[in-house]
Order: C-alpha cells, then sequence, then structure tokens
C-alpha cells in the first residue's frame, strides 16, 4: 500500500485559515500610464478644460458655477477672490470692477447678468463685450481693493455708485448689503457723499443712503439736498 506525501502546512500567520496572497507588483511602464488624479484650480473657466469636459464636471458636481462661463471646484468656499477671479477675464489692467458687481463679489447673492468694469475718466475704452458694461470713473487708488489680480471698488466706494447711478430699488438693497456683509459706515458714507457736493446724483444718493439707515436702525449724518 502506498502513503500520500505529507500535506505541506498552512500558513496561519494572519487570522483565517486561508493563506495570505501578495498582488503581484505592476511593472513601472505600467504604472505610468494609469490616469493621475485631476487637480483643478480653486475657479476654472470653460475654455481651460474644453465644453465637453466642463459639461460634465458640472453635471457631476466636481464643478460649481459662479459666473457665466467660470465656477469654482467642489469643496472650495465661494470667497469674494473666487467671485473676481471669475469675472476677470473681462476687466482691462487699468480698470476695476464697479458698481453692482462689486456688490456681488464682496457680498454674493445672485450673480449680474453683466459685468460692471470702470474705466478711468479719459482713457481708452475696451472693445465692446455682451457681457460688460462700461463706465468711465475716477479710480485713485484709496477706493480700490485688490483681490488675487483683479481690482474691485472698495465697499464705502461702492455704496457711493451703487447710491448715485444705480436703480432705486435695486442701490438700496445693495447699499444694505454692504452695511451687512462689509461693515460700510454710512457716517463715512455721508461724509463721503458731502465732499462729492455738486456732483451728479448726489442729492438722490444721500437720501437713499438717509432711508438705508432708517430703515437698518444706525443714524447716518446725512445733511438734507
Amino acid at each position: 500500500m502506498t502513503t500520500s506525501p505529507p500535506r505541506p502546512p498552512l500558513d496561519r500567520t494572519q487570522t483565517g485559515a486561508r493563506a495570505t496572497r501578495t498582488a503581484p507588483a505592476v511593472p513601472r511602464a505600467l504604472a505610468r500610464l494609469r490616469p493621475r488624479p485631476l487637480t483643478l484650480p480653486a475657479v476654472v473657466h470653460r475654455a481651460d478644460v474644453g465644453p465637453l469636459a466642463w459639461a460634465g464636471m458640472v453635471a457631476d458636481g466636481l464643478l460649481v458655477p459662479l459666473w457665466g462661463s467660470a465656477a469654482r471646484t467642489a469643496g472650495t468656499a465661494e470667497t469674494a477672490p473666487a467671485r473676481a477671479a471669475a469675472v476677470a477675464s473681462l476687466v482691462p489692467a487699468r480698470g476695476a470692477v464697479g458698481r453692482l458687481t462689486a456688490v456681488w463679489v464682496h457680498t454674493g447673492g445672485t450673480a449680474p447678468r453683466r459685468v460692471d468694469v470702470l474705466v478711468p475718466s479719459g482713457a481708452r475704452r475696451p472693445d465692446p463685450h455682451p457681457d460688460r458694461r462700461i463706465a468711465e470713473a475716477a479710480l485713485p487708488t484709496t477706493d480700490l481693493a485688490v483681490l488675487g489680480s483683479v481690482r474691485v471698488t472698495a465697499p464705502l466706494r461702492t455704496v457711493l455708485d451703487v447710491a448715485r447711478w444705480e436703480e432705486r430699488e435695486a442701490a438700496r438693497a445693495a447699499v444694505a448689503r454692504l452695511v451687512v456683509h462689509c461693515g460700510v459706515d454710512l457716517d463715512a458714507a455721508a461724509a463721503a457723499l458731502d465732499r462729492l457736493d455738486g456732483h451728479r446724483g448726489v442729492r438722490r444718493a444721500r437720501e437713499l443712503v438717509r432711508e438705508v439707515a432708517a430703515v437698518d436702525g444706525r443714524r447716518a449724518a446725512v445733511r438734507p439736498g
């Protein structure tokens, strides 16, 4: 009678009765062919990735639209610099984001349909663009904030501009947002309007600031007229 050879002992160094298997090493040449994780900047423009990839990433929730063809990557906060970056391509180097678009950059909320851009008085205007509204204005550096690479009118200056130039209801809401979100001092706004006495739109701006101050429960030292 023949006897069977003895069975090799089982490897019981791991929990359970099954022997441990080691995955075969991936050849270096194949490892280089594996797709690498996609790294996106905080703000992505459709032109950066192409329309098909853009649509797919928006549909998959990888991109969250900010304005027009710009979006932030999912998981990143929507900040004032991100909103400024979203409209940067429409702002010439000598210009600044202003008026209602500056309100949106500083406070968020509903994105504007068109971007308000201010350029220095007497400077050459950029070419017309369907997504941009241009106006000439004095732009001293003290009235500007720089967010990333984009110049934006500072909150106080933005209050003065929207109070003087925008439709009344939109201007009132915009000034109130800047008070709440940016802490704009309405007394400082009143003093700035006094320094602009005689300029266009100052009288209606005084009235509007006074109305916002009354609703907000704050005293604004706005003189009549």
